[in-house]
């Protein structure tokens, strides 16, 4: 097959890009050809470059001052700055190639809605649905699904699709609620990197203890306490102030307490600064001194802080999948995830975390206990977990439906 794989943004160097790498040398493997489309708002031509083999093309989204102009009424109407330059380049770039047989397109929307507008009849749709792009959380300026008119062209865009691929069951349930048809609909995970992976159980626990003495040397823990550990970008849906209050009965209940908070941080118009929003809670809460701020890492370092920490909590308020839920199982690191993400369905599954309710500090608290408790069985059980999310696990499964169609 000759495969366009469209992405909105595509990096090689960036950390969430290698998961579609290894995916997209999986399917090379196979004898399959693949180029690779992506946006970019820093140029006025479509250019192109080969990274590791695959052609990947850079479509402009503002060629024109005109262009921006109408990009403006797009960005009003649906929280998406760059809507109708990417229709323009898209259709450009379409009539200058010979038709793909199969087109994955990552987010339903925009990415999605621009290429079923401007594809050639003759090639087939295959969408991939993150969640974000049909994800609807106003209290926490979450989702394009808020703007009415996403919500349309949702509508329209997965009752054409040739195949709709959702991330999770959760997010497969809510594409149901916009009409795309069963027949068409498929839950399948997103995959985890090789890296993400410890070659052998001895390896993995000597990488455990190395990993343990770097955190706690590193923000002076003593190596009695139980680390917990928050990797995701700091935004209101998180749920990371749930962690945080937490904290004190936590403590109260006998551990020694400290909390990694890893990830940049964003601005909403609801919360402002949401890092300054948890460091004032911790404050007020007494415990700035149990919860530690990390700020951004480099993807190469991410590993050694799940693989250090007693457990990682996902605590979103609503999310479609989490891969951090599967890497933290990669190092056995047994997860703590609310049951409103994603991941928590194969979680329970697998017994290798527990699963609480979202909104509540009170159910992280018992998460925490409970991990603590059953630490050793749940470890056991993690590695084997995250083995099913290997990138060539993941590959041969969407494989299997683009050949279908």
């Amino acid at each position: 097959m000759r495969i366009l794989y469209c992405i909105p943004r595509y990096d090689d160097n960036a950390l969430g890009n290698q998961i579609h790498t290894e995916v997209i040398a999986e399917w090379c493997a196979q004898g399959h050809t693949v180029d690779i489309a992506t946006m970019t708002s820093t140029t006025r031509q479509i250019s192109a470059r080969v990274v590791g083999g695959i052609p990947v093309y850079a479509l402009p989204t503002r060629k024109s001052r005109f262009v921006a102009a109408i990009n403006r009424i797009g960005n009003w109407l649906t929280g998406y700055p760059y809507f109708w330059g990417a229709i323009q380049s898209f259709g450009q770039f379409f009539r200058t190639q010979q038709p793909y047989d199969v087109i994955h397109v990552e987010t339903a929307f925009p990415l999605g809605i621009v290429v079923q507008l401007t594809k050639p009849t003759t090639s087939r749709l295959a969408v991939t649905l993150p969640g974000a792009d049909i994800m609807r959380v106003p209290a926490f300026d979450y989702g394009y699904a808020r703007y009415r008119t996403v919500r349309v062209l949702i509508r329209y865009l997965l009752a054409r699709a040739d195949a709709v691929r959702a991330d999770s069951r959760q997010i497969e349930a809510l594409a149901l609620t916009y009409g795309a048809p069963a027949k068409r609909l498929t839950a399948v995970p997103y995959n985890i990197t090789a890296h993400s992976f410890v070659s052998s159980e001895t390896s993995l626990a000597a990488e455990k203890t190395a990993s343990r003495a770097f955190l706690c040397q590193t923000y002076a823990i003593s190596t009695d306490a139980t680390i917990v550990l928050s990797l995701n970008r700091l935004h209101p849906f998180k749920g990371i102030e749930y962690i945080i209050e937490a904290v004190p009965a936590t403590v109260a209940a006998g551990l020694n307490v400290h909390v990694l908070v890893v990830g940049h941080n964003r601005t909403t118009p609801k919360y402002g600064d949401y890092g300054a929003y948890l460091a004032d809670k911790a404050k007020l809460l007494g415990v700035s001194h149990r919860v530690h701020f990390v700020g951004g890492i480099p993807h190469h370092e991410a590993r050694a802080y799940l693989a250090g920490s007693d457990t990682t909590i996902v605590p979103s308020i609503a999310e479609s999948f989490s891969r951090v839920v599967i890497e933290s199982a990669a190092v056995g690191t047994p997860p703590i995830v609310t049951a409103t993400t994603g991941a928590s369905d194969y979680v329970r599954d697998a017994a290798c975390g527990v699963v609480v309710a979202p909104h509540s500090s009170s159910a992280i608290c018992a998460g925490i206990l409970e991990v603590m408790e059953k630490h050793a069985q749940l470890a056991e059980r993690c590695v084997p977990f995250a083995l099913e999310f290997r990138s060539h696990v993941i590959a041969a499964t969407l494989l299997d439906i683009y050949t279908s169609i």
